[in-house]
């Protein structure tokens, strides 16, 4: 991987003359204000992504899901791959939005229900490679382009993970936790109940066709044993607990088992795969004759993988590859089966990141595929171009561009040229790629190009034009990519900058880290996909901020040791590396070091409240969106990070905020859903409450009716949650000058 240096002041004055983009003619007419009710309103400013790309069996056509107009609610469109033009497949019914609600409340709740109906939520082309089929509310539909839909057959509200078998045209999907197939013909067919669990804790969590159609394999997840807890329901007549199936790290989690089914029904075969009922099983896979069950699983660690071969005809199960690695903390894993069938290929860390390997059924040491001292995060084997396609960050640290090399190994050839964030989807005759592509300055677009050229020889046709007319009429701030040491022990760190528009390097200007997380310096909209930050980034960024996003210890792409470092150090290292990027700031000097603050929510609210507990005096200003202050209520998943609390009381106590509230002397605000069943509420009525006892000062954002993601679900909501956040950093840090 190559190491950039520092940028000093006179790389920020080089900077300051792209610091801000305009789309259009920016300098022709003043361009519009950027306010945070129009940022987080619809229809949206920078349009709908394009979601759930499907190519058709020829390859001749793309299906996909999206909104021209800027909404949330997604219909069917249908692209041919030689001319690219969308067309419109669906047009399903929308929820009543009433024009002018004005205060009427009960106008505002049709309002906000009809922004977060997300219409048909999947897609899939049937056999015949003319109908699609697509979920619509529950209801499973066909549709030929250029006529109706035809509605097959009614399912549960929820239903998702459609997968058909092409041998035999039965459509599988999951609903209320049970596995169900049906035949999707021209009129309303029945349903077959392939695996229907017994009670309420037990479902189906995922499954695959065999390839000739005859058998589903699928994991069962049994939350029998998990504690169930109250999450309370203010809003109704009257206040109720809502019974919430929620384990803390060292309580009792899911266990799961795999099971093999006929396509016709009966009863389950169950796999016997050795180790603990609780591990996790991340994959299945079917070889290519539909005998073998390729089974990718862990421990609940994560410290233990193993590689494991189900033969169903002879019965019996081995372990084709064991990796064993006490000190890991992530699982960015995959695997599947070569063409021939007589090996497999899989994503390790077994180096310095994560690479494409070759294992051979009749044994011997795996074979990388993937050359190059940098990280591989995804791949697709395709067999009909006789190579394995990946994503990787070659390049740079974060960029995110596609390759192909071949089966066997080699050179890789870079397919994607434009500087970004690209999502491929490889067409069945392994020519085409539809990429959804997003940059800095580009929001999310699908594209289509050719797989089989390189080095920009690449034919590449934009599908779709998400972002509204009126999105010309704005000043987009552009990120820049800077780098820095720790100031422990000088791992070299990456961030990335937003600069406000006329950047002045001579003047001094507040600077705001956040959204605080890990993986947050991508190349792509908004420099993370998980949150809509790109909004309040850039409003931020106008009001003369300085936004900094630092990828700190745990992050992808930078090797094994680097994500290892945050082993069992939540609230240490990773603070420590924040802390790194105040200093760098502050050493460039355009940054006013009592005029820097911090923000961000989950384990970002983690590390906004250890910042300030910790580093006092250095943030003037800490905004922490349903902090995570308690690793004892932890997801059980952090225990890959750190262990059982169990074993490890004192690293939980380190890494517990509430337990640090003594070293507060700055400003704090607290924003969180009181729905939130991921970090619970009553944590931050916990440290709230410390606080008060401590002498300390501390505000606090209910949000009665928000969920974990408070800045996701109800623009409304969202809206108030950002001014408020806004209204926070102008009361303790002005971005003008005092």
């Amino acid at each position: 991987m190559k190491r950039r240096g520092t940028v000093g002041l006179v790389g920020f004055a080089a900077m300051a003359a792209m610091a801000a983009v305009m789309a259009g003619d920016a300098h022709a007419e003043a361009p519009a204000t950027l306010t945070i009710d129009r940022l987080y309103s619809l229809p949206w400013l920078i349009g709908t992504k394009p979601r759930n790309p499907q190519w058709s069996p020829d390859s001749r056509e793309l299906a996909f899901l999206w909104n021209d107009d800027g909404g949330n609610f997604y219909d069917v469109w249908v692209a041919d791959r030689t001319t690219g033009r969308p067309i419109r497949v669906t047009s399903m019914p929308r929820p009543e939005r009433p024009i002018d609600p004005g205060k009427d409340v009960a106008k505002l709740a049709l309002v906000a229900a009809a922004e977060t109906d997300s219409g048909v939520s999947e897609l899939l082309w049937a056999p015949d490679g003319r109908h699609l089929l697509f979920n619509f509310h529950g209801a499973i539909y066909r549709v030929l382009p250029g006529a109706a839909p035809e509605h097959l057959t009614q399912v549960c509200a929820g239903a998702s993970e459609m997968a058909i078998a092409n041998d035999t045209g039965l459509l599988a999907y999951l609903c209320d936790g049970s596995l169900r197939a049906t035949r999707p013909g021209g009129a309303a067919a029945p349903e077959i109940s392939l695996v229907a669990p017994g009670n309420d804790s037990v479902s189906v969590e995922s499954f695959v066709w065999s390839g000739d159609g005859r058998r589903i394999a699928f994991v069962e997840a049994d939350a029998t044993q998990v504690p169930v807890r109250g999450i309370p329901d203010y809003l109704g007549t009257e206040t109720r607990l809502v019974p919430v199936k929620r384990p803390f790290p060292g309580e009792p989690s899911e266990s799961r088992r795999v099971g093999i089914v006929a396509a016709t029904g009966g009863e389950p075969r169950w796999l016997a795969m050795g180790g603990d009922p609780l591990d996790q099983i991340f994959s299945l896979s079917w070889s290519p004759d539909a005998k073998t069950l390729l089974i990718d699983k862990s421990d609940l660690y994560i410290k233990d993988r193993r590689l494991l071969l189900a033969d169903l005809d002879r019965g019996g199960t081995r372990t084709l590859l064991q990796e064993v690695d006490p000190h890991n903390v992530t699982a960015e894993w995959w695997s599947d089966w070569a063409p021939d069938g007589k090996g497999i290929y899989f994503i390790s860390d077994r180096d310095n990141d994560y690479h494409v390997y070759y294992q051979a059924l009749k044994g011997g040491a795996p074979r990388r595929i993937t050359p190059g001292n940098w990280a591989v995060f995804s791949a697709t084997i395709a067999a009909k171009a006789h190579a394995l396609f990946f994503v990787s960050n070659a390049i740079r640290p974060e960029e995110r561009q596609v390759y192909r090399v071949p089966l066997a190994g080699g050179a890789a050839v870079r397919v994607t040229q434009a500087a970004g964030a690209h999502l491929p989807l490889l067409s069945p005759d392994g020519k085409l790629l539809a990429d959804l592509f997003s940059s800095d300055i580009r929001p999310p677009d699908l594209y289509i190009q050719e797989s089989t050229l390189g080095a920009g020889r690449e034919r590449v046709r934009q599908i779709t034009h998400s972002p509204l007319p009126e999105f010309a009429r704005y000043r987009w701030a552009a990120a820049q990519y800077v780098s820095f040491p720790n100031v422990n022990d000088g791992t070299l760190l990456h961030a990335r900058l937003t600069l406000p528009p006329d950047f002045d390097p001579h003047k001094k200007y507040p600077a705001i880290l956040g959204s605080v997380y890990s993986n947050t310096v991508h190349n792509e909209w908004g420099g993370r996909i998980y949150h809509p930050t790109w909004g309040i980034d850039q409003f931020l960024a106008q009001q003369g901020y300085v936004i900094m996003n630092v990828d700190i210890s745990g992050s992808s792409g930078y090797g094994k040791l680097f994500r290892q470092r945050i082993r069992e150090d939540y609230g240490g290292v990773d603070v420590d590396d924040l802390y790194s990027g105040v200093r760098y700031l502050i050493a460039q000097g355009f940054v006013d070091e009592k005029r820097v603050g911090i923000w961000g929510s989950s384990y970002g609210g983690l590390l906004t409240t250890m910042s300030l507990f910790r580093r006092p005096g250095v943030y003037r200003v800490g905004v922490a969106g349903a902090p995570a202050t308690s690793l004892f209520h932890a997801q059980t998943g952090e225990m890959r990070t750190m262990m059982a609390p169990q074993d490890h009381a004192e690293q939980y106590a380190r890494a517990s905020a509430f337990l640090q509230s003594g070293g507060l002397s700055d400003h704090l605000l607290i924003i969180h859903g009181m729905r939130d069943d991921t970090v619970l509420f009553k944590d931050s009525v916990t440290l709230e409450q410390r606080l008060i006892l401590q002498g300390n000062d501390v505000d606090f954002v209910m949000l009665p009716d928000a969920p974990h993601g408070w800045d996701t679900r109800g623009l409304a909501q969202t809206r108030y949650a950002f001014h408020k956040l806004y209204d926070y950093f102008q009361r303790y840090m002005p971005s003008a000058s005092p």
